[in-house]
């Protein structure tokens, strides 16, 4: 198998691949697909990207999409002296996930963002999907949790 390539890619360049992906991500590990379908809002994606306000890390085995880690980047609201990256989205097909793949794709986007200056980075981990020893591993603490109410639906 040839090895990933990972790199700092324009939201106009993967977003019609990762249009198709997102929905393999969706059916891996989403929860209340029946409530809350997916439906990404491409509109304020692409907003959010004329803005600079995305950082996006990609994995791509032979040219085609594999793996993404997209962040939101922008001064933190309680803190606007501290640019700070809030982790949207990261995958990575399941029959990539060998090795150290995951973790090059973590370090590609981490490269980037200490190159555009972010101080804090936060991530969000699933309790049904735990990789939150990796993220310890590579020096992230467990910083708060975060709970989820179904209110209509």
């Amino acid at each position: 198998m040839n090895a990933l390539v990972y790199q700092i890619e324009p939201w106009s360049q993967m977003q019609p691949e990762f249009a198709v992906l997102c929905i393999r991500h969706w059916n891996e590990i989403a929860h209340n697909k029946s409530l809350i379908p997916l439906d990404p809002d491409w509109d304020r994606y692409a907003a959010f990207a004329q803005m600079g306000l995305l950082t996006i890390a990609t994995a791509r085995h032979e040219g085609a999409l594999v793996g993404y880690q997209i962040y939101i980047v922008m001064p933190h609201l309680h803190y606007k002296q501290s640019l700070t990256a809030m982790s949207d989205v990261v995958y990575l097909a399941p029959e990539h996930r060998k090795g150290r793949a995951g973790i090059r794709l973590m370090d590609c986007a981490e490269d980037e963002l200490k190159r555009i200056g972010v101080q804090r980075v936060m991530q969000n981990v699933k309790f049904t999907n735990d990789w939150g020893s990796i993220l310890e591993r590579k020096g992230y603490k467990p910083f708060e949790k975060i709970y989820a109410k179904i209110l209509a639906g």
